[in-house]
């Protein structure tokens, strides 16, 4: 508690801000007839968003409005955000793990990881942004601060005519309009155990805060147990918990009907099943291996084929000695060691073989495979030599001549 009260004072505490043109269309719509649905926090689920989308079904005069936190500690919160900026019946608030993002965007329009951010499930949502660029940090910093303007335009709540739409909720204290980013994106037990309700014409539809913690069941969207005079409830909260480690999942709730879909987080961002797990390992998930993958589909090929041009050849299995281990190999008179003549040579190209005429190609032919037709070949044995040329050497001659002189001085 102490860390998150730290991590808010670091933060500029601006004024609520709304957009009153977006709540005179969604009001429209409802009137209209359409579907409006509010969700509670995604926090990088792309897929399990995905398929709640499917689920509702929207057309495309519908609309769907997060309730914040769409980035942190899932596996594709670039995706996310990509998501709601490309398709137009999305929508999103302002929360509190947006506005700490925001803090990463210097006045000069460079990146500086703000470690609070970081440790507080951000190092998954950067992971995402690097993972989407295939590497490329330029790329991944560009989009990210693009990102983070438009983050930081959100508005901080909505008010139609029958439900006010907030990230956490509003501070008791103080009047509905003069509430601040700190109440409005931070706020917690002091909103929801209010025992009054704040606007006695709206019901307060809020994220943030995880049913698990007062909720009837793990998973189930929580009701105020306090009545506007019309019998809706005060508050209605949203947060079932994406990654709750008893019923995970996305809840969107109908603001004409306030009938309830839900959504189970899909098998594969469940990240959290493993112990000691505050935000997903992006490596594992989505995208560092694959984008190593995808590295090595450029790179080892090509480094493959210059080694293997040096005459350097390199196991089936991918795996390469280091320096230090080709060392010891070497030392150990486990492997040849490789100079630069040997390289050259072998990086050299072949020498020209020389041009055969057509009976010099016909003549190698019929000698390689043998007299007779093709199924009576064998190999070629070649006949016996019909003349014998003796060549005497000069010791067998000098030996001669000696004895020769030997008889003769005897006679």
């Amino acid at each position: 508690m102490n860390e998150a009260l730290s991590c808010k004072k670091e933060l500029p505490s601006y004024h609520g801000r709304r957009d009153h043109a977006l709540e005179a269309d969604l009001q429209g719509r409802l009137d209209a007839g359409h579907r409006v649905f509010a969700v509670g926090d995604v926090h990088g689920h792309f897929a399990t968003l995905r398929a709640l989308v499917h689920r509702l079904r929207l057309g495309d005069e519908d609309r769907l409005v997060l309730l914040g936190d769409a980035i942190d500690r899932g596996p594709d919160a670039a995706g996310v955000v990509a998501y709601i900026r490309n398709d137009p019946r999305l929508l999103t608030l302002l929360g509190n793990h947006e506005r700490m993002a925001t803090k990463c965007l210097q006045d000069d329009g460079s990146i500086e990881l703000w470690p609070p951010w970081m440790q507080r499930g951000g190092a998954a949502t950067w992971g995402s942004y690097v993972v989407r660029a295939e590497g490329d940090l330029h790329v991944a910093k560009q989009t990210f601060a693009d990102d983070l303007l438009w983050m930081d335009a959100l508005p901080t709540d909505i008010v139609l005519d029958d439900v006010r739409l907030v990230h956490a909720g509003y501070d008791p204290r103080k009047p509905l309009d003069a509430q601040t980013e700190h109440e409005l994106l931070w706020i917690r037990r002091r909103f929801y155990r209010h025992d009054a309700p704040l606007d006695a014409r709206r019901t307060v539809i809020f994220g943030h805060s995880t049913t698990t913690k007062f909720g009837s069941r793990p998973g189930d969207v929580a009701f105020s147990d306090i009545r506007l005079p019309d019998g809706r409830p005060s508050w209605l909260a949203m947060d079932i918990g994406a990654y709750n480690h008893v019923d995970p999942g996305l809840a969107a709730v109908d603001l004409r009907s306030m009938r309830i879909q839900r959504q189970q987080t899909l098998r594969s961002e469940r990240w959290f099943d493993a112990p000691d797990r505050k935000e997903a390992p992006v490596s594992d998930f989505f995208g560092l291996r694959a984008l190593e993958s995808r590295r090595d589909r450029r790179v080892r090929p090509r480094s493959s084929g210059y080694a293997r041009t040096a005459g350097v050849v390199l196991p089936r299995d991918g795996s390469c000695r280091s320096w230090a281990e080709s060392q010891a190999a070497i030392a150990a008179n486990e492997l040849t060691p490789t100079t630069w003549r040997r390289l050259r040579a072998a990086a050299s190209p072949p020498p020209p073989q020389p041009r055969l005429s057509q009976r010099q190609a016909a003549q190698r032919h019929r000698i390689l495979l043998g007299p007779g037709r093709p199924p009576e070949r064998t190999h070629p044995v070649l006949p016996p030599p019909e003349r014998y040329r003796i060549i005497r050497r000069k010791e067998a001659i000098k030996t001669a001549s000696k004895s020769n002189l030997i008889q003769m001085m005897r006679a």
